[in-house]
């Protein structure tokens, strides 16, 4: 009879056992069994290491001055026909940042232009000719021209005694820019008299002209600016 009881109190104990005890969790496990499904309301969040900007970069497209000549206005004047506007444009770039702010990756994302236009000028080529007395007689010419006036010789540093045009250089020949007064012009000058547009040089640009001396030392001339006369 013992027997019977020692055999029936071991089954007991074992369905007990699987009834109420578990194993315990190890650490940094999952309690959850493999065929168990979490709850479609459940959020699942996970955590991004980048941030992503959109960043826009704009530049600016500057607007053209053309000129057009107009044979019905005077020589040396002009007139504004369309002031013109500058341009743009822009682009949108999709830029990635690591957590510690350095960038990471960029992405053109899109790209908008707005062209420029043009500012257009009408320049006229009549020519009209007028007469002027100067203290060295009475002059005709057809276009005056406010300039800045220096001086220069054969001497100067890059200088030589032959000019752009091949003549020699001194008094009677003046250096300017091409774009503004043509080689070989006749120019008259108040204080420096007549002159020749025969010499160019490196620093003479726009409206600037430099006139030749046999010796600029002792010259007299001081730099300034006057208006000179295209004959």
């Amino acid at each position: 009879m013992e027997r019977y009881l020692g055999a029936l109190l071991i089954i007991i104990l074992t369905i007990f056992a699987k009834t109420f005890w578990q194993p315990p969790a190890v650490l940094g496990t999952s309690t959850l069994s493999p065929t168990e499904i979490l709850p479609i309301n459940q959020p699942v969040t996970t955590e991004s290491s980048f941030t992503i900007k959109l960043q826009e970069e704009s530049e600016a497209i500057t607007k053209k001055v053309v000129y057009q000549d107009d044979p019905e206005t005077e020589a040396g004047e002009e007139k504004v026909v369309e002031e013109g506007s500058d341009g743009k444009k822009t682009k949108i770039f999709k830029v990635t940042y690591s957590l510690d702010g350095k960038e990471f990756e960029r992405e053109l994302v899109s790209v908008e232009t707005i062209p420029a236009k043009d500012k257009k000028i009408l320049r006229g080529t009549k020519i009209v000719w007028k007469t002027l007395d100067t203290a060295d007689g009475q002059i005709k010419y057809w276009k005056k021209m406010r300039v800045y006036a220096t001086h220069y010789d054969s001497r100067c540093k890059g200088c030589d005694e032959w000019t752009a045009i091949g003549m020699r250089a001194g008094k009677g020949v003046i250096a300017v820019d091409p774009k503004v007064i043509r080689l070989r012009s006749k120019v008259y000058i108040p204080g420096y008299g007549m002159a020749v547009a025969g010499d160019t040089g490196g620093a003479i640009k726009g409206n600037i002209i430099d006139l030749g001396f046999e010796d600029a030392r002792t010259a007299g001339w001081r730099a300034r600016f006057i208006d000179i006369y295209l004959l």
